[in-house]
């Protein structure tokens, strides 16, 4: 339906294959995201201890120094499992939303079909290496460069949720 066909119901346009896949890649995005639940629970145990004295308060304490020496040597590496899992999981779960949303739109639109399932798989591929990338890496700049190209797929789609879909008979605007 990327000419100017206009799908005459909604059951005819879930059942177009583009569609179909459009949906297996938001339901494999979910799969993954619901794993990540899992795992963060499972094996993401930080050792918890007694609350740390106040710096300031604590008599015989060396201060900001001591706390500033028992910082990880390598910035932008996560410091434990807990940390990475949960990263990745949050990364899921927010992709999640945002895949959800703009293809309901679209579905119910009866909008794009072929162009929406690629962007689908582009999305649902760059959720998955953004999410690996979290277990290892915490950096501001890549979470940028991959929050840029979800807002970007998400409004294309959106985008031609309403371009090719949502057709009316009037309109207000």
């Amino acid at each position: 339906m990327d000419t100017t066909q206009q799908q005459a119901n909604v059951n005819g346009f879930v059942t177009d294959p583009y569609v179909r896949s459009s949906w297996i890649a938001f339901f494999t995005l979910w799969v993954l995201w619901g794993l990540s639940y899992f795992l963060r629970h499972a094996f993401g145990h930080d050792q918890t201890g007694t609350a740390a004295a106040d710096p300031e308060t604590a008599v015989g304490s060396e201060g900001e120094t001591a706390a500033a020496a028992k910082k990880p040597k390598w910035k932008g590496i996560h410091t434990s499992l807990t940390d990475r899992l949960r990263r990745a999981h949050e990364v899921l779960f927010e992709n999640t939303l945002l895949l959800l949303s703009v293809l309901a739109l679209n579905t119910f639109g009866s909008g794009s079909t072929r162009a929406v399932m690629i962007l689908s798989w582009i999305f649902f591929a760059f959720t998955v290496v953004n999410a690996f990338t979290e277990v290892g890496v915490s950096h501001h700049l890549i979470r940028l460069f991959f929050n840029i190209v979800f807002y970007g797929v998400t409004l294309a789609i959106g985008a031609l949720a309403f371009h090719q879909g949502w057709h009316t008979n009037g309109s207000v605007f």
